[in-house]
């Protein structure tokens, strides 16, 4: 009995280890058929939705044209969310760039600065998983991934701590990377991002509550 349980164990963890290699595969594939620059984002939303789709309870479909679909849906979308995203960091990285070559710089504006951008860290750590998950708009998905990011925000510095982490793992051992860093990486973060959703839901229907109450 104990042999059969510890097989069965087992393969459910090398099940789990050949899909998620599996999906960071398709990640990796179509991020580069689409050119890098027109894939990844479309690449990566379709990646996420896979894995909330297993965190849900969800695993009876097929992995490749379930990712084919929605890589395809999200093909104009997904670049626009995440390009315009993109920008904003670009803008922030200038500006450091901008502050670094400054001689003379007032010490309020850096402080100002560090705040945005770590305003900003706090707003990617929901951005994807709330625009996967709710499907808004874009100016939707930046108000709710600001106030879920703030308001939730030991949960974002566990998403933050916690893919780096595991970022510094595999570059330390960059044969696992090909294998696992996107998609281990997506699931951390749709796994703590469910965490912040949970806790919104709560405080909503329990306001929703006692507004009947009242």
């Amino acid at each position: 009995m104990q042999t059969n349980g510890l097989m069965s164990k087992l393969n459910s963890i090398l099940s789990w280890v050949t899909k998620m290699a599996y999906l960071n595969g398709l990640w990796l594939l179509f991020s580069i058929i689409g050119f890098v620059v027109i894939g990844f984002f479309p690449a990566t939303v379709a990646m996420m939705t896979i894995c909330r789709k297993w965190l849900n309870g969800e695993s009876e479909f097929k992995l490749f044209p379930t990712f084919l679909s929605i890589y395809k849906a999200e093909l104009l979308s997904a670049n626009l969310l995440g390009w315009m995203f993109s920008s904003i960091g670009i803008v922030l990285y200038f500006n450091y760039l901008v502050l670094q070559a400054s001689p003379d710089v007032n010490i309020v504006m850096v402080a100002a600065f560090y705040v945005i951008v770590f305003l900003y860290v706090l707003t990617s750590t929901h951005f994807l998983p709330i625009y996967v998950h709710y499907h808004v708009s874009l100016f939707t998905c930046l108000k709710n991934a600001f106030i879920m990011g703030l308001v939730n925000v030991h949960i974002s510095i566990a998403i933050v701590i916690s893919q780096s982490a595991f970022y510094y793992l595999m570059f330390t051992y960059p044969a696992g990377a090909l294998f696992f860093l996107g998609s281990v990486l997506s699931i951390i973060q749709m796994w703590l991002a469910f965490r912040s959703f949970n806790r919104i839901e709560k405080k909503s229907a329990t306001l929703s509550t006692n507004k009947i109450l009242i």
